[in-house]
């Protein structure tokens, strides 16, 4: 009798339930972080608007985002938006890796039926 060939390497499986059972605290950190992050942009936007010398309402939005406090944070809203979709494609990753290992074993079961 033939072994059925596998697509989904065991270890690919045990990887993803590790990440998927480890990782919760992380993911929601990173998630966090990311709105912490565009509320600090949104911020620190309004107060240079505020501060701004300028007197038209464009020029004092012009003024607000092109101050290197705003490039700071939207650098750093950047990293956080990074750091979470890097997390929510894990999670995806493994969540994808499972449900394909799934549809194997439910293949090899149905085929045993018929050798």
């Amino acid at each position: 009798m033939q072994t059925p060939s596998r697509l989904i390497e065991n270890q690919w499986i045990e990887d993803a339930l590790q990440y998927l059972s480890t990782s919760t605290d992380q993911t929601a950190a990173a998630r966090a972080n990311r709105v912490r992050a565009e509320f600090t942009r949104k911020r620190t936007k309004a107060n240079l608007i505020l501060r701004s010398p300028e007197s038209s309402v464009a020029m004092r939005d012009a003024w607000a985002e092109s101050h290197d406090d705003y490039k700071e944070v939207c650098d750093a809203e950047v990293a956080a938006i990074e750091a979470d979709e890097w997390h929510r494609a894990q999670r995806n990753k493994c969540d994808t890796i499972i449900e394909a290992w799934r549809t194997e074993q439910a293949s090899h079961r149905a085929g045993s039926k018929f050798q």
